[in-house]
């Protein structure tokens, strides 16, 4: 040491430093330091070795807590127990691998500024007489931390007064739900939301200066009871003076003034400012966007200074995907978001999906996506073609007034469900949209189309889908119709984030009808709802519900002007029928799996023949044949879904941290039911639940989701079975006589009398538990 100080006074800077001489004054100063860590080379490595000499925490219990949940407090203090750094690395961990953990050990100093942290925690939310005590237990180089409260008794709000709003217009709607209510401890976190809450309301109302004073007094013949009165000092009452923006390039001022929500004169409203501003940054046409309002030499008056930076008003955007249900999907599209000026919006789009799907069919990621060819059905590949949206869009904001807007599109589309239906369509759609208040709008739609069903698919679509085999039938249905739907909807949005809320809900009503009036021919009535709520329940997990149901009625035949030749239930257009099961309803289910359904027969897998090659094919193209004897098995038939006339699906979700921001867990339960009939139900159309497990992780596009589904089916089901006639069949009528059929036709399977023969189907009588799951990926949140 001797040595090393000697040194240090070698290399003494001395006098030079102190008169000014900076470049010799750094290079000594740089060498003392090199001498300083010569001097004591291991003190870093020492602190270091000391820190890892200190026991590990393995575990931290709250014991004694009964108004606050253990999350609440352990969110309050320092001290951490360790844990692996990520769930997908639990496996390592578990193996003892210290590498992959996140290793805290204890600190005694922080552990005794804990202890404060959590009597501050409970005294601020009205726990006074909160003590708290620590024990911890040592084993091998490792503790466990309990912390012991005793909470006491809170002191109780007695009485909560609310003066200085007369006058006020409203003045009984603002003391309304506040948080700090008689009865409840005497929280100031509690105190200071409803100070803030009533100061945002007479902000509201014009009182942009107003304050709340707060008295609270705990009297001594009631130590344990606490008045409170909440003085409000409004001050003036103001209105919109000049409104002034800048930052505009291309834009022009009084663009950016018609999308504010307030005008010149206007009461002030500090919700209207943060509205505007919301409004701003939606349409997408700037990158930063302030709107502040200040007193103006007029006492009575808010001028408004609107900022605003303009992002890139024209370019083009390409994206790419893979989903379970539609494979790989690439989309690009141009936008002009300023076009012909007034921030009027000119959009083309397009996008291909099903990408691969007719060599990927069924097959991971293409799980659900298409059908496969070798079912032995000659038009089942009409679902693996590519399908394709191309879209041009203009939008109109401030369309008669600052809360609407115009929306008017050209389309062309190719869409299919797989095994359901495959139909192109042409159209337009006009929409205008109302919003009636903050998250609430109002939208009337009208969107007429001329639909036509693929060629060389009628057969496959209407036969197999909705046992609609007569020749005469299909021919009706295999020219174009129009499908012109006017759909009203109402929509609330009131949640804290876009794609995954962790509080709030969204509500959505819709009601819809086609008919000669509306210029279709197809024609019916449709409702749909859906409600979804969002609950934080501590420690980043979210609590996330969904209710949705819908109904659809025929009007008539379903078709305008159209009788069928045989007496069946009327005919509603696919695209318009209820569904449900797959990523986004219930999850242990394939795509549109639950409900009403008809069983695919491949030809070669059952024997319908009479003699030899022969077959008995009624006119209206029943094979009568009892499935049940014709050597099919449930292994060997395909589901394919229907839809029904009702719907009614819920969802129940635990959403998870898994050790990041990006990585989180899910665990739900889906409940759901697809019907059409009344009195007995079929098997197939009672109320079925999924229970499951997923994943996710935020990427920039969206949250990525993988989610596992178990499905628990039980019981056989009875459905009706089609199948395809391959032409070497010798094809007679039920009376005998020769009978020419084309191949390919499509047959159901029934008596003489065209009654259908329906098959017993339970497709996991013996299976594993394997068999029964189902998986899903695909982006965004399942609600």
């Amino acid at each position: 040491m001797k040595r090393s100080m000697e040194r240090i006074r070698e290399v003494s800077c001395g006098a030079d430093a102190s008169r000014g001489r900076a470049r010799r004054a750094a290079a000594c100063l740089g060498m003392l330091g090199l001498a300083l860590a010569a001097a004591f080379p291991s003190s870093t490595a020492a602190q270091t070795s000391a820190r890892d000499t200190l026991p590990v925490v393995t575990d931290i219990d709250i014991e004694g807590n009964r108004a606050f949940e253990d999350d609440e407090i352990l969110r309050s203090i320092a001290t951490s127990s360790t844990g692996c750094k990520s769930v997908f690395l639990y496996p390592l961990c578990f193996l003892g691998l210290d590498e992959f953990k996140r290793i805290s050990r204890l600190d005694r100093r922080e552990l005794r500024t804990d202890v404060a942290r959590i009597k501050v925690f409970y005294r601020r939310r009205g726990f006074r007489q909160a003590e708290v005590d620590t024990s911890i237990v040592r084993s091998d180089g490792r503790v466990k931390i309990t912390f012991t409260v005793d909470e006491g008794e809170p002191i109780l709000v007695r009485s909560v007064e609310l003066t200085g709003l007369e006058g006020i217009e409203g003045a009984a709607e603002i003391g309304e739900d506040l948080p700090l209510v008689p009865g409840r401890p005497f929280s100031e976190i509690d105190l200071a939301r409803s100070r803030n809450q009533i100061e945002r309301e007479l902000a509201n109302r014009g009182y942009a200066e107003a304050a709340v004073l707060v008295e609270a007094t705990v009297p001594a013949s009631d130590s344990m009871g606490a008045h409170v009165t909440l003085n409000a000092e409004s001050g003036s009452r103001y209105s919109i003076g000049a409104i002034d923006v800048s930052g505009t390039v291309e834009l022009e001022d009084d663009d950016v003034i018609r999308l504010l929500s307030f005008r010149r004169g206007d009461v002030y409203s500090l919700d209207e400012i943060v509205r505007s501003q919301r409004n701003l940054y939606s349409m997408a046409l700037f990158d930063y966007v302030d709107v502040r309002a200040r007193p103006s030499a007029n006492d009575s008056t808010m001028d408004v200074q609107v900022q605003v930076s303009e992002a890139k008003l024209r370019g083009i955007q390409f994206g790419a995907g893979v989903s379970t249900t539609e494979c790989i999907t690439i989309q690009a599209g141009w936008a002009n978001r300023n076009f012909l000026g007034g921030t009027r919006t000119l959009e083309f789009n397009g996008q291909l999906s099903n990408i691969a799907t007719r060599s990927l069919a069924q097959q991971f990621p293409c799980s659900q996506a298409g059908v496969e060819t070798e079912e032995g059905l000659g038009g089942a590949d009409v679902f693996n073609r590519i399908n394709w949206v191309l879209r041009a869009d203009f939008r109109q904001p401030w369309f008669l007034g600052t809360r609407n807007w115009l929306h008017l599109g050209l389309f062309t589309e190719r869409q299919t469900l797989p095994g359901v239906y495959a139909r192109t369509g042409v159209g337009g759609d006009v929409r205008f949209t109302r919003e009636i208040s903050r998250g609430t709008a109002l939208t009337l739609t009208y969107r007429p189309t001329l639909d036509r069903v693929d060629e060389g698919s009628s057969d496959f679509l209407f036969c197999t889908n909705f046992l609609i085999c007569d020749p005469a039938d299909i021919s009706v249905l295999e020219d174009p119709l129009r499908l012109s739907p006017l759909t009203l909807t109402v929509s609330r949005s009131r949640t804290d984030a876009v794609l995954s809320p962790t509080s709030g809900y969204r509500l959505t009503l819709e009601a819809e009808t086609a008919s000669r009036f509306t210029g279709s021919e197809w024609a019916y009535y449709r409702t749909q709802g859906e409600l979804a709520w969002y609950q934080s329940i501590g420690n980043g997990s979210v609590l996330a519900l969904r209710l949705r149901g819908g109904a659809l009625r025929p009007i008539g035949s379903g078709i305008e002007g159209v009788e069928f030749t045989a007496d069946r239930e009327e005919l509603t257009n696919p695209l318009k029928r209820q569904y449900a099961g797959g990523a986004y309803t219930v999850r242990g289910f394939g795509e549109n799996l639950l409900g009403p359904k008809v069983l695919l027969a491949n030809p070669r897998e059952i024997d319908c023949f009479i003699s030899d090659s022969t077959v008995v094919v009624t006119a209206q193209n029943t094979l009568v044949c009892d499935p049940n004897e014709a050597g099919l098995t449930s292994d060997e038939a395909v589901a394919r879904a229907i839809g029904g006339l009702n719907s009614l699906v819920g969802n129940v979700e635990l959403r998870m941290p898994l050790g990041s921001d990006r990585w989180s867990g899910v665990v739900f339960v889906d409940i759901g039911r697809v019907w059409s009939s009344g009195g007995d139900v079929p098997e197939a159309e009672r109320l079925a639940w999924s229970p499951g497990l997923g994943i996710r992780y935020l990427s920039p596009v969206g949250p990525l989701r993988l989610d596992i589904g178990y499905n628990t089916s039980s019981g056989a089901q009875l459905l009706p079975v089609v199948t395809q006639l391959t032409g070497s069949e010798r094809v007679v009528t039920p009376d005998g006589e020769e009978a020419t059929v084309d191949p390919g036709t499509i047959v159901q399977l029934g008596d003489e009398n065209n009654r259908v023969q329906k098959f017993r189907y339970d497709p996991f009588e013996g299976k594993s538990f394997v068999r029964r799951l189902v998986l899903h990926f695909s982006i965004g949140q399942a609600f």
